[in-house]
């Protein structure tokens, strides 16, 4: 067999396998969309698994990639945002958490769960809002924590001017004092 000859049938039995390879790349959109949810299935069971075990770098990266996958899921923001908060990084939960509730105004568990997150980071203002929208859509579980948050607020304001008052009185006295004692330098000479 001549070389030409050789090449030339190496060519024709490499083609199909190139193909073959390259398939993937042309299939339709039914083909695809089985891919992508595989795709997302294995990531989801992998990050079941290190939340499982505990494993916080890794299940974060498996949330990363599947938020990658699909940003624009309500629940995977809702989840990702309690993982971060219950990691103790409040700023970025909130933002997943607020992403969420963006994306479903409806759901009274997203705004029950941010308004935790807000009590955790200390934004009492914050948190009395989602509670509160979190009652409304009938979320009757956060009906406790809205009323424990308001009395929260309402008592801060009253120690806020307690405080203020105090500071007043406390400058004024002094003003008292200054010019009491002034007086009595004066009856010396």
């Amino acid at each position: 067999m001549k070389l030409s000859n050789f090449l030339l049938l190496g060519a024709a039995l490499a083609i199909p396998q190139v193909v073959a390879l390259q398939a993937p790349a042309f299939a339709d959109a039914e083909d695809q969309a089985l891919i992508q949810n595989r795709k997302e299935s294995i990531h989801t069971y992998l990050l079941n698994i290190y939340i499982a075990q505990k494993r916080k770098p890794e299940a974060m990266a498996q949330y990363k990639t599947l938020l990658a996958m699909k940003p624009n899921d309500p629940r995977l923001n809702n989840d990702l945002g309690k993982f971060e908060a219950s990691s103790g990084q409040m700023g970025p939960a909130i933002i997943h958490m607020k992403k969420a509730v963006d994306l479903d105004p409806g759901n009274a568990q997203y705004w029950g769960q941010l308004g935790q997150v807000y009590i955790k980071a200390k934004r009492y203002n914050e948190a009395l809002d989602a509670y509160k929208r979190a009652v409304a859509l009938g979320g009757q579980d956060y009906q406790k924590p809205y009323e424990e948050a308001f009395k929260y607020i309402e008592y801060q304001k009253k120690q806020d001017q307690y405080m203020k008052n105090k500071k007043d009185y406390d400058a004024k006295l002094k003003q008292q004092k200054k010019a009491g004692s002034s007086k009595e330098d004066d009856d010396d000479w």
